[in-house]
């Protein structure tokens, strides 16, 4: 039961980490998203280029590459989460 509270504190932080990461990249206060958040609907003025630029961004935040084939599967706030931590995990760092 531990480990689930464990993993899902560090699954929060990781969330936060990443809203705050986006907040700086929009220059706005994106506090309202939530892990169910559509990125492109959600975050104002996201349009397919800037979420290119967000990607790369978040690539420089977590030290994670987002390769190409995944970018059209990142449709909520919940997914790119999820993803960083898998990528994370895979290499062995912590988020």
């Amino acid at each position: 039961m531990q480990d689930a509270k464990q993993e899902q504190k560090q699954d929060q932080e990781l969330f936060d980490r990443i809203v705050k990461h986006i907040g700086e990249f929009v220059e706005a206060d994106v506090s309202h998203l939530t892990p169910e958040s559509n990125i492109g609907n959600s975050i104002e003025g996201m349009s397919s280029l800037k979420m290119v630029e967000l990607l790369l961004f978040l690539e420089d935040c977590f030290g994670v590459d987002f390769d190409e084939s995944v970018m059209d599967d990142l449709q909520t706030m919940r997914d790119l989460e999820q993803y960083i931590r898998r990528t994370l995990d895979a290499s062995g760092q912590r988020a």
